[in-house]
């Protein structure tokens, strides 16, 4: 039995990375094309205070988007070989990067095709590739080639992806094409629930009672503006501290989470306040259960 229990832990490890490739908003930081006092500091302190835009690596062959950051991002954290499927938020560019795709179809010994799943209204996104004069005919290829494969989900029904029961609810949140973002309640092999609430803004009434009671293990929420005040109890597109804050509260209050529970707080844009300073505002808040700001190439476990 022992050995069994051995072989099981490292099948989980090694099958369960919950990395953060990437914790930025759309522009990143440091942005390139700003100077703002947040970037200054991210470009002059680096480490920590610098993130690519959003995505989060579930196991060897799942992901929570693949935005443009994703080449670099694998250099330091991980290559995407072994990488099968993506679950995509929303048709934003910074979580579904068309030009991904091409630099998978490059593989020279990819065997099997990197499967986009996509709600019914993010569906509409590969219409408009089909349809599009710069890229339709690319599209084509990509597809005759078995490179991607592109497959639906709908919202509150669940699909097993990768040996992880996968189950989209809708966001407050507007993608490209003008669907809601699909955030994802991911049911693990080794029995944890983790959440993946971006993007979003204040939960919507639907959304708060798929998730009553619960008692996730992990919410990996985001926490967009920071610092930004003055956004309103409950902001719609994107959550700040103060209303996460407010969030994790009522998430509490209806058994979502628990003492036991840890949320992680991504997708920080620079618009109010470095890392170092968020970080050290939730360390001065006395929440309901642990609250980490999450940085680019952390393991869920292994933050300290």
């Amino acid at each position: 039995m022992k050995g069994i229990t051995l072989i099981r832990e490292a099948f989980f490890t090694m099958n369960s990375n919950l990395v953060f490739y990437g914790t930025g908003a759309a522009e990143a930081i440091p942005s390139p094309f700003c100077s703002c006092r947040v970037c200054q500091f991210a470009r002059e302190r680096g480490g920590r205070e610098e993130r690519a835009r959003s995505m989060f690596r579930v196991n060897e062959e799942l992901s929570v988007d693949l935005g443009p950051d994703a080449v670099l991002r694998a250099m330091r954290f991980g290559d995407l070989t072994g990488l099968r499927h993506v679950l995509v938020t929303h048709t934003h560019l910074d979580h579904f990067c068309y030009d991904m795709m091409e630099v998978r179809s490059m593989s020279r010994d990819a065997k099997e095709p990197l499967v986009f799943w996509l709600t019914d209204e993010a569906f509409r996104a590969v219409e408009c590739f089909r349809e599009s004069r710069f890229v339709g005919e690319e599209t084509g290829r990509l597809l005759a080639k078995g490179a991607v494969e592109f497959r639906r989900l709908e919202y509150g029904k669940t699909e097993m992806v990768a040996g992880v029961r996968v189950t989209p609810l809708r966001g407050n949140h507007r993608g490209q094409v003008g669907e809601n973002s699909a955030n994802y309640l991911l049911e693990l092999p080794d029995g944890r629930t983790l959440y993946y609430g971006l993007d979003t803004g204040w939960y919507l009434p639907e959304t708060f009672e798929a998730l009553r009671g619960r008692a996730l293990d992990l919410l990996v929420s985001e926490c967009t503006f920071g610092l930004t005040p003055d956004r309103g109890e409950e902001p719609e597109v994107h959550l700040d501290a103060f209303s996460c804050e407010r969030l994790i509260r009522a998430l509490f209050d209806q058994g979502t989470l628990t003492a036991a529970s840890h949320v992680y707080l991504t997708h920080i844009n620079h618009y109010t306040s470095t890392g170092e300073e968020l970080a050290a505002w939730l360390a001065g808040r006395s929440f309901p259960c642990p609250v980490t700001l999450a940085w680019d190439g952390m393991r869920i476990g292994e933050e300290a």
